[in-house]
């Protein structure tokens, strides 16, 4: 079916003229354009979006007939993506069905809520303008494979339907050529494969590439932890009162780190002490005594080792008072995670307060998940990417791997990996952390692709 072009009919010179021309220039322009599309969704964004510089309107949508005979929405203006089971885009796909199944659905025509059955008409009043155009795209055979609904809320001129006519043959034009390349494309393709040497030399490729060895890996989070790191404990029970020291700061050995709150052990030194002076007041008076009183010798040997017990007991609150100042055993770095967590906090003895490391002595700590879980021994390689620097990763080996997983800080099952850094490359700053990638033994490529859907369908069925 072929529709005729705008005719002139107005005098030379007219503003109607000037008018004309300037669409049949801007015809021109969206010819071009649809004919230089490269893809059947390419010229649909250019025919709902820049057919209005030819003709107003409120909205467009293009709609296809699918291979099964089913209407599909293609393209809104103005909507980069549509939900076609939204309300909206269900009810556009029946209005465009109901319109699409009446005798003249072939023919450009205008239509309205008065010329769809009433129970549809409803719909249109929600989510359409007054008036429409129907705008069917033709095949050379004479078949309606797809078109345009544009609506406004005025009606359409004739003028307007007859500058829209040649453009529409201009879209039909564009996409059949466009599916008959890609039908050429595709047929192509199966004419090869139709060749069974090609068929046979595909398989072997594909059989050999799926033979081909490869190294299992998986990505884990990944720390930089101390090795070897001295703990601090709490040496008795209290409360800590002050940290001289800051998280990851270098200490020296004898440097003060915190300090326990004193006021009680204060308190027991000083009694321990008065009761140590009346124990030995009363150890000379007996002693002084016992040369002339037979009864006071008796109770001399008692009073000393009375003020022996009072002796030791001094020695001992002296001994606590002097542990609630807490001290560096060796130099490091003082890891720990805020000062302001363990103020005012009790702790008992031998609670872990914080840690000494070596700066120079560091490895890495890997949570590597259960579904990701590989076969992993001592010396397996590991690459870790720290956040800092993710193009320049550290080489590392396994040193320890567990059999059993533990609960991480986000409530996640993983194995708790250890790993030591190469030496020849610079140490990490502990407590860095990154993405480590731990390698395994190797597989076939066949086996590396179908390990995780294999599991995954493994815990679904139970099998």
């Amino acid at each position: 079916m072929t529709r005729q072009a705008v005719k002139a009919t107005v005098p030379f010179g007219t503003a109607e003229t000037v008018d004309h021309e300037s669409s049949l220039t801007e015809l021109i322009s969206l010819e071009r354009a649809a004919r230089q599309a490269t893809s059947v969704e390419q010229l649909a964004f250019v025919a709902v979006n820049q057919t209005h510089r030819l003709v107003d309107y409120y909205q467009c949508l293009l709609w296809r007939l699918s291979p099964e005979g089913k209407i599909r929405i293609q393209s809104i203006s103005g909507v980069s993506e549509i939900d076609r089971h939204s309300p909206a885009g269900l009810s556009l796909q029946r209005l465009v069905k109901t319109i699409f199944q009446r005798q003249n659905a072939s023919n450009i025509c205008q239509i309205n809520r008065d010329q769809i059955p009433t129970k549809m008409q409803q719909e249109w009043d929600e989510w359409l303008p007054a008036q429409g155009l129907w705008c069917p795209f033709i095949r050379p055979t004479g078949e309606t494979f797809a078109g345009l609904m544009i609506t406004r809320d005025a009606a359409f001129e004739q003028r307007e339907i007859d500058l829209l006519a040649p453009l529409l043959e201009a879209y039909e034009h564009a996409w059949n050529a466009l599916e008959t390349r890609n039908k050429a494309v595709l047929g192509g393709l199966l004419s090869l494969w139709r060749r069974r040497y090609l068929r046979i030399a595909a398989l072997a490729i594909l059989i050999g590439v799926l033979v081909l060895p490869m190294r299992e890996s998986a990505l884990a989070p990944a720390e930089v932890i101390p090795d070897q790191a001295v703990m601090v404990s709490a040496p008795v029970k209290g409360v800590i009162k002050e940290f001289h020291i800051r998280p990851n700061e270098l200490v020296n050995v004898g440097q003060l780190l915190f300090s326990l709150d004193d006021t009680e052990f204060k308190s027991r030194y000083e009694i321990a002490a008065k009761s140590l002076e009346v124990a030995r007041a009363d150890y000379l008076r007996s002693a002084q005594k016992s040369f002339s009183d037979a009864e006071s010798k008796s109770e001399v040997e008692l009073l000393r080792v009375r003020v022996e017990e009072k002796q030791l007991e001094k020695d001992y609150s002296e001994l606590l008072l002097q542990r609630t100042n807490v001290r560096a055993d060796q130099s490091g770095i003082a890891v720990f995670a805020d000062a302001n967590d363990w103020i005012g906090r009790p702790v008992e003895i031998g609670e872990r307060i914080l840690m000494l490391a070596d700066p120079e002595q560091a490895e890495v700590r890997i949570w590597l998940a259960v579904e990701d879980s590989i076969n992993l021994e001592p010396g397996s390689e590991v690459q870790v990417f720290l956040n800092t620097d993710p193009t320049s990763p550290l080489t590392a080996k396994i040193r320890q791997t567990s059999y059993q997983p533990s609960k991480t800080a986000e409530g996640n099952l993983a194995f708790p990996l250890k790993a030591e850094l190469e030496p020849a490359q610079e140490m990490p700053r502990i407590g860095l952390k990154g993405t480590a990638k731990v390698y395994g033994e190797s597989v076939s490529v066949f086996y590396y692709l179908i390990r995780r859907p294999l599991s995954a369908l493994r815990q679904t069925l139970g099998i």
